[in-house]
């Protein structure tokens, strides 16, 4: 989160996710159990539920750096879903988590870092495309994004609500939720990342509850 973040497609980012979700769960080995995410609703509401409108990754497949740990990641993107939604809980270790808890305490420096990005990203296109046709040229230009975010805190937990959208025009925006405490030397995160901000919020409290 301390990284810089190109944030020209974060209006796909769940679009994104289930793919790289579903890819991982075809990729796993059958020996790996897919971990739910505790606190989210499994069922869909109503009194024909179903089967859940849930899935979850095996995160026993994950590759990922020793100081993070994935402990469950699910999401809901289907129509039997209320809003679609992303949710993971993480172990962060190290210099990693201390990176990581400057940012949660001054969740400005990720808007920074993702503004900056995109303006980086608009940058690079903008350069390549000299000499392109001007069509061409517009259709390869990231579009331009604002971020803006505020404190969350819910119990011992504390964290950040962030909002990515375009700059211009009226489309829908991709709403974050992160809340994180320290659990025996541990920065543990819950993470959500959805459509709709109250649903967010909601299932990173949730989650938090649960997992923190």
């Amino acid at each position: 989160m301390s990284e810089a973040v190109p944030a020209s497609g974060w209006r796909t980012a769940l679009g994104r996710c289930a793919v790289a979700l579903v890819a991982l769960v075809l990729l796993g080995s059958c020996a790996y159990v897919p971990v739910a995410v505790e606190g989210v609703q499994i069922r869909a509401p109503g009194p024909d539920q179903g089967d859940s409108p849930w899935l979850f990754v095996p995160v026993g497949a994950w590759i990922t750096r020793d100081a993070v740990t994935p402990i469950a990641v699910g999401m809901c993107e289907g129509a039997a879903c209320p809003s679609k939604i992303a949710v993971a809980v993480v172990e962060v270790r190290g210099a990693e988590a201390r990176a990581l808890s400057r940012t949660l305490a001054n969740p400005s420096i990720l808007v920074r870092s993702i503004e900056a990005g995109n303006r980086r990203r608009r940058a690079l296109v903008a350069t390549s495309n000299r000499g392109v046709p001007a069509a061409i040229a517009a259709r390869r230009m990231p579009l331009r994004v604002t971020a803006s975010s505020r404190v969350l805190r819910h119990r011992q937990a504390s964290g950040f609500v962030l909002t990515i959208r375009r700059a211009e025009g009226q489309a829908r925006a991709a709403h974050a939720a992160v809340l994180a405490r320290t659990v025996r030397g541990k920065l543990k995160i819950v993470m959500v990342i959805g459509e709709r901000p109250a649903s967010v919020e909601m299932a990173a409290k949730a989650a938090a509850e649960a997992n923190l």
